[in-house]
């Protein structure tokens, strides 16, 4: 299953991770962004597997998604999107710098984690 790494944003700060299958493009896992999930993303990708369970409200296994949102752009607009080797398959340069502005300048930080 060859899977694709998405960010997508609904409104600034209503923001998630998929994980979608490519060849059926389903979402098999979501994440909801935060500032360190996105630092993942945007260097490195080694905390977001999507073969790792998530746990609900009751502490149950679970894949993260509402299955009533199944096709990604129900998540919102695609800010960037990856393969899983971690290339770049698509970038939307104006929501990539509102969220880089929303997520981690506002806060002083840098989305790189070598740089402070």
């Amino acid at each position: 299953m060859a899977l694709r790494i998405e960010w997508r944003r609904r409104a600034e700060g209503d923001e998630t991770i998929l994980a979608v299958e490519t060849g059926s493009n389903a979402v098999v896992k979501t994440w909801p962004a935060n500032t360190d999930l996105l630092a993942d993303f945007l260097n490195d990708m080694v905390g977001l597997d999507p073969t790792a369970p998530n746990a609900d409200s009751e502490g149950k296994a679970t894949n993260g998604v509402d299955h009533t949102q199944h096709p990604p752009q129900e998540w919102g607009d695609v800010v960037m999107s990856r393969s899983e080797a971690g290339d770049v398959l698509w970038v939307d340069p104006a929501l990539y710098w509102e969220g880089i502005a929303y997520w981690f300048r506002s806060q002083g930080r840098d989305p790189h984690p070598a740089r402070r």
